[in-house]
This record gives C-alpha cells, sequence and structure tokens, in this order.
C-alpha cells in the first residue's frame, strides 16, 4: 500500500520539522517547499510561478495542513 504524502508548509524551520516528524510517524510521506534542506523531508524546489511545475510537483500530495506559528 502507497503512503499518502503531505505538503509541510515551512518544512526546514522550527515548527515545520515537527510537523512533518509526526505525520512521518505516523506513516505519511512528507514534503516541503523550499531551498534548504531538511532531514526526512523531500524538499521541492519549484519555482511558485511556473503553474506547470508546480502542479507535477504537487501531483501526489493529499494533504497541506495550515501552519502558523503563535
Amino acid at each position: 500500500m502507497a503512503r499518502a504524502t503531505v505538503l509541510v508548509t515551512g518544512a526546514t524551520g522550527l515548527l515545520g520539522r515537527a510537523v512533518a516528524d509526526q505525520f512521518r510517524m505516523r506513516g505519511w510521506n512528507a514534503k516541503g517547499l523550499g531551498y534548504s534542506r531538511a532531514d526526512g523531508v523531500d524538499v521541492l524546489k519549484v519555482d511558485l510561478n511556473d503553474e506547470a511545475a508546480l502542479a507535477k510537483a504537487l501531483d501526489d500530495v493529499k494533504s497541506v495542513p495550515p501552519l502558523a506559528p503563535t
């Protein structure tokens, strides 16, 4: 059975890493958008102005949780 994929915004930051870790511990494949690296997260380097590239990168994403540090 294929693992579901989640896109974690800010996956290379403090909150995003913690959220990605929790998803991975529950069997999800965690992806992020950005230009730096994060352990265990597939960081996608995509030009957000390129709709075709963005659509392709997000094709298998099933969830994008809203994250906002307080």
